[in-house]
């Protein structure tokens, strides 16, 4: 935020004043994509070419020992824009790109905490005042334009320098397309036109997110590049804690859907390199997992949400398809090369040794794939379609329903008796509608991971142990099919497909017994 006339939540414009001791909130919306190193110089004389402002930027971030702000996603800054301090209090907006500030000018680098007297987004901030201190820094050059978009004014600010904590220092290469005035939409249009042009990424990253994550391990004392690296690159999962309560459909929706689409964006972001990272083969191979179980959760949210979704949502979800069948050849890969290949040889495989496939999430082909401008382009618009709220059809009328669990788990209950009726004959089942119960099975999973209640936990976990056997199932298909296509050696090859035949049956006879279960599982009312 730039000057002291500023935008708020509700519309209004008002002068931050010093002696202020409340100020309403500034809606932050903003757009960040990763520079990756081939791209710097011809972005440098893009921004250069529209004459932009130059500023240092030198901020302070403060937390608790404990993290105590961070875990409430909130975030306390002094930073000091050219020659003057401004103290800010960031907290969660309503998705991944909006942010609540609250922003006050201060004469020197000192909290004035009573500014937030009677302030409930500072509530975190007023209990712990006591512990507050310095976590980390950032050092920033900023080149700031704003531009006219279709009416609506973005400000693009190109970003360089460092995130440090003590002696640990993180690069900062990334550009930020913000709203300052107008449709949301500006941002991911103009966005998009920097993104094809100069090969950029997604990165829903805050650099307080990445400053939280170096403090932490700065003071553990664990700075070896190797420890750096472990805590800053994890892949992203989901916990049960992150889901959204539902309060009508066009909400649940979105705020399911944007939880998912973070799962991906983020894992894609790892799996494509960013900040010039090299991962090992075990985490590459774990990236395109969870990124491909966030698009499994995604696609089981919008196939939930189908009887109400907008045409533009469907064109959306379509968009995403072939990108799920690429990278999951690529899984299929990860699985022979990292996991049935290496159990087959352990199991006493003769004949000459096994040349395992390629892992293909260490591939060239897969990280240019993640970072390819067409699945880049596929995400954001996705992204900027979540945020549209042009997402379900008719919602006045489905918010008028007493309760949007009833028709949601309307659609749940009957998926449950159309798995349930396939699943009396499993074995009379081909593979690949095997295959289908299994996915099926999964798509019940997820929806229930966020709709579902302590009553539906017996139906999850009977879920849960039958897509396990049908997976393991699965994989012995999988892997059958290659020894067939690649295995020369005749009696290396029999001896293989002999094995996986007898492992198959084994997975089927425990598949057999939790499907029973299943079938016997009631959806609860």
């Amino acid at each position: 935020m730039h000057g002291k006339f500023v935008q708020y939540a509700d519309g209004v414009c008002q002068y931050h004043s010093s002696t202020q001791h409340f100020c309403h909130p500034v809606l932050e919306r903003e757009l960040k994509l990763y520079v990756p190193e081939q791209s710097r110089k011809g972005l440098l004389d893009q921004i250069a070419a529209l004459n932009p402002s130059i500023q240092p930027l030198h901020a302070i971030y403060f937390d608790t020992p404990s993290r105590t702000l961070a875990k409430a996603r909130v975030a306390l800054r002094l930073r000091l824009e050219g020659d003057q301090w401004i103290q800010t209090l960031k907290a969660a907006g309503p998705d991944e790109l909006s942010k609540l500030e609250y922003n006050h000018v201060r004469p020197m680098p000192t909290l004035d905490l009573t500014l937030y007297d009677n302030l409930p987004a500072a509530a975190v901030v007023q209990q712990h005042a006591a512990q507050l201190a310095p976590r980390y820094e950032t050092r920033i050059e900023r080149q700031h334009v704003r531009l006219d978009c279709a009416g609506s004014i973005v400000e693009i600010a190109l970003d360089k320098g460092v995130i440090q904590s003590g002696h640990v220092e993180l690069p900062v290469n990334e550009i930020e397309f913000e709203l300052i005035e107008g449709d949301v939409a500006s941002i991911f249009q103009l966005g998009g036109q920097w993104m094809e042009q100069f090969g950029l990424i997604i990165d829903l990253r805050s650099k307080s997110e990445r400053g939280d994550i170096l403090a932490q391990v700065v003071n553990c004392g664990a700075t070896s590049p190797e420890a750096v690296h472990d805590a800053l690159y994890q892949a992203y999962r989901l916990h049960t804690h992150a889901f959204p309560t539902i309060h009508n459909l066009q909400q649940g929706y979105v705020d399911s859907a944007l939880l998912y689409l973070g799962q991906i964006i983020r894992n894609a972001s790892l799996l494509a390199g960013i900040d010039d990272h090299e991962a090992d083969e075990e985490q590459q191979a774990t990236y395109l997992a969870l990124m491909r179980v966030g698009m499994r959760r995604l696609r089981s949210c919008r196939r939930l949400f189908s009887p109400w979704m907008s045409t533009a949502e469907q064109a959306a979800t379509r968009e995403m398809r072939p990108f799920f069948a690429m990278f999951g050849e690529a899984r299929d890969s990860d699985l022979l090369s990292l996991e049935t290949l290496p159990r087959l040889m352990l199991a006493g495989l003769p004949g000459p040794a096994l040349v395992l496939p390629t892992t293909a999430s260490t591939s060239a082909e897969i990280q240019q794939l993640a970072a390819s401008s067409s699945f880049q382009r596929c995400l954001l618009s996705n992204l900027a379609q979540l945020l549209s709220g042009q997402n379900l059809v008719e919602e006045e009328r489905h918010d008028a329903q007493p309760k949007p669990y009833l028709a949601l788990h309307a659609v749940l209950r009957a998926q449950l008796q159309s798995i349930q009726l396939r699943s009396q004959n499993f074995a009379e089942l081909s593979q690949r509608q095997q295959h289908r119960l299994r996915n099926r099975i999964k798509t019940l999973r997820y929806c229930l991971e966020f709709l579902g209640t302590s009553s539906h936990r017996p139906l999850y976990d009977a879920l849960r142990n039958t897509q396990h056997f049908l997976g393991k199932i699965t994989d012995c298909d999988v892997t059958h099919e290659w020894c067939q296509q690649h295995l020369d050696d005749l009696e290396q090859r029999y001896w293989a497909l002999g094995w996986l035949t007898a492992t198959r049956q084994h997975y089927v006879k425990q598949a057999k017994k939790v499907l029973k279960q299943l079938v016997h599982t009631a959806y609860p009312d």
